[in-house]
This record gives structure tokens, sequence and C-alpha cells, in this order.
């Protein structure tokens, strides 16, 4: 039987400006533009208890909780935190389904039957990992298909862990109201009440299909089923592709010491290495993020045309970035990322000028070419390969110094 989890970010936007800002922490806030026209795009869990939701207008979030905090969406930091997250929960099982920012579906079966470990255990691990990391909560449902899962992960927030199974689903569900069934709309579920449908559990019911056909059509049988705890589809990972793979750190006291500052890309780079190894993935780009303020960081990066996952390359490149751009300021976080990944299987490298290659009996091919050609010069200058010349770069401006 395989296991499902739901996994799904609690309050992500709300959550994001609270790791970003710690200050936020147990107050009522709302992420929205401070305008009277705006409407509220997340809630906190605190402001949600005075009846905050989101699509609320804001001047009645205001009314309804004057010492509301209003935080001006920061869309780049959810988008960046998002991607940290699918990349964590990658490294546990790549069948791995996106289904928003904040959300994903992901089979955990061959993990849980590889390490023996019970699914309630795991479930746990993720969330310790996740808030770690990233400061940031998730609630799990654990099911034996996606359906189930993603009703379990609603039930309990936040930092929630449910578990459905083909014994209990009936009990957990079947008295639930219908319109607390993920899939049913607002405008569906008044129908089915004016049907008599009123629980999940009338919904399952074999007598009640014939009257609710008019209302679900051709997806009837796809609804009478989940109701009976059945769901077929698949997790579909084959558009989740990662991007980029990074890492960064915010520190406890703002910093300009140069040598603690390279100490930490080091961390990174090294964390950052091995997540790609892990995944089998290459990259031919490096970036790095500075953060010197709340409102002020920059992400500079250095595209190439080689591949590369091992951590030496990536935390050269990450320091020649550092040193050009790094301008004495105290930074509060800096981070490491390798973009445009792909997988190692994909790469169909070709030879090149450009790039130093595994491959003896190539580079032996290109050293002969370069040498002819310096013996025509006769000494009026002399070739070498680009890979050469970038590896003394590399070399004479931080390997001696780093080792």
């Amino acid at each position: 039987m395989q296991i499902i989890f739901h996994i799904d970010l609690n309050a992500f936007f709300a959550s994001a400006e609270v790791s970003r800002n710690p200050f936020l922490e147990g107050k009522p806030i709302v992420i929205s533009r401070d305008s009277r026209r705006s409407i509220v795009t997340t809630a906190s869990y605190e402001a949600r208890k005075y009846g905050i939701h989101s699509a609320m207008p804001l001047f009645l979030a205001k009314q309804k909780c004057p010492d509301l905090v209003i935080v001006e969406p920061h869309f780049s930091l959810y988008k960046n935190l998002s991607q940290s997250f699918f990349e964590i929960i990658g490294q546990y099982s790549s069948q791995l389904e996106v289904a928003s920012i904040d959300e994903c579906y992901v089979d955990m079966t061959s993990y849980i039957t590889h390490h023996h470990m019970i699914p309630r255990e795991v479930a746990v691990h993720i969330q310790e990992e996740v808030y770690q990391q990233l400061h940031l909560k998730c609630s799990i449902g654990i099911a034996p298909n996606k359906f189930l899962a993603k009703m379990a992960s609603d039930m309990k927030k936040p930092m929630g862990i449910t578990i459905i199974t083909n014994s209990n689903y009936k009990e957990i569900l079947w008295t639930l109201s219908i319109d607390e069934m993920f899939g049913i709309g607002k405008k569906t579920a008044p129908k089915l009440k004016e049907l008599g449908i009123l629980t999940i559990g009338d919904l399952a019911k074999r007598e009640n299909y014939d009257l609710i056909r008019p209302i679900f059509g051709k997806n009837t049988f796809i609804y009478y089923q989940r109701a009976n705890g059945k769901d077929y589809s698949k997790i579909n990972y084959s558009h989740n592709q990662l991007k980029s793979i990074g890492n960064s750190t915010t520190f406890e006291e703002d910093s300009n010491d140069i040598d603690f500052l390279k100490n930490k890309f080091k961390e990174l780079s090294s964390e950052v290495s091995k997540r790609a190894i892990k995944r089998n993935m290459m990259s031919n780009s490096v970036s790095i993020t500075l953060k010197f303020t709340r409102e002020k960081s920059i992400t500079r990066q250095t595209i190439h045309d080689f591949y590369f996952n091992d951590f030496e390359t990536i935390y050269s490149l990450a320091l020649l970035l550092f040193e050009k751009n790094y301008n004495d300021e105290n930074l509060r976080l800096v981070g490491v990322s390798l973009n445009n990944v792909i997988e190692k299987k994909q790469l169909n490298e070709q030879l090149s000028l450009f790039h130093k290659t595994e491959e003896k009996r190539e580079d032996t091919e290109i050293d002969k070419i370069l040498k002819n050609l310096n013996e025509l010069a006769k000494g009026e200058f002399k070739l070498k390969k680009a890979s050469s010349l970038y590896e003394e770069q590399i070399q004479n401006k931080y390997l001696k110094n780093n080792e």
C-alpha cells in the first residue's frame, strides 16, 4: 500500500514575514497593500482569531482588529522560501507533486520502507527540518491516496499531523459537512444541501448516486469514490524539475568580518553541493545573495559554459562574486545557489576550448592543437585553454588561502 503525504505550509505568506522579521511573532498580521481598496492576501493565526480571513477587505479587517499589523507582500521572499521548502521535501522522495506555492503531495512509500520507519516519525522529522532551516511551520496529512492526505493535512493546524487509513476514513470523514470536502466549492455545496446531501457520508451513499449526477455530471463517480475513501490519481512529478538548489543563513548579529563571512560561504557551498550530488543535478551558474538590511539586498550571478556540482567550484565561484560585489557593509544574511540545474544524465557535454573535460583522449587532442599553433607563432603569442586560465585565477586567488 502506498503512503502519501500532503504537506502544507501554515499561513505561508504571514509565516514567511515572521521568519524575516521575528518582531512580528505572535502578532495579528495580514499580508496586504495598505489602502482602502486592498484585500487580505493571508492572515496569521493570531489575526484569524478576530474573524479575519483571506480575501476579506482590508478596511473590514481593521475594524475587527484595531491592533492589526499590515505587512506589504514580498513575493521574492515567498518564492525563495517555497523553493527551499520543496528542496527539503525532495530529499526524502523524488516523487513529489507541487500543488501550489506552499503545498505538495509526496509519495513516501519507498523512503519509509527502506528506512524501516513509521509514517508519523518521518512526518515529525520533516516538520522539525523545515522549521529549523526555514522557520516555517507545516501540517502533514498521511493517507493511502492524495485525496485523503489532503483532507488530513487540513484537520490540524498549525504543525499538525493527521493519519487517515482505509479503516478509519468513515469515522473521520463521514460526519464532516459537505462543504468541508476538498473539491466542493462554494457554489456546489448549497446545491448539494438543497438535495439533502449535508455531509460527506451522505455523498458516499449509493442510493444518492443518481441524485447527485446532475450536479457533478461526468465527474460524479470521482466524487462518489472520494467520499468512500478512494482516489486513484497519481503523483504528477513530471513537471516539478528543480530550477535551482540554494541555501542561505541569517546571522544572529550583523557582521562585516571577512573571515566569518567567507566561512559562511564555505558552509553554504558545501550544503548546496551535497544536495546537488544527492539529486544528481548539475549547473553552469552560481549566484550569491547579500542582505544588508530588511530593505536592502543584492543578488549576483555568474554563468559558465561547463557544468558542475562539486564543492570546490561552487565555493570558488561564490567567493569570486563576493569579493567583486562586497563593500565592507554589515551583512545580516548570505546565500549561495546553483541556478539552471539539470539532471546529470541529461547533460550532453560537448568538447570545447572553454571546458576542461575529464576525457583524457580528447584533452590530449586539444593540447596537440594548441601546441602546433604555438609552434607556428614562434613566440609572438602563446595560446592557452580558457579552462586553464580560469583554473589559475581560482587557484591564485583563493585556494592557497582557504586550504
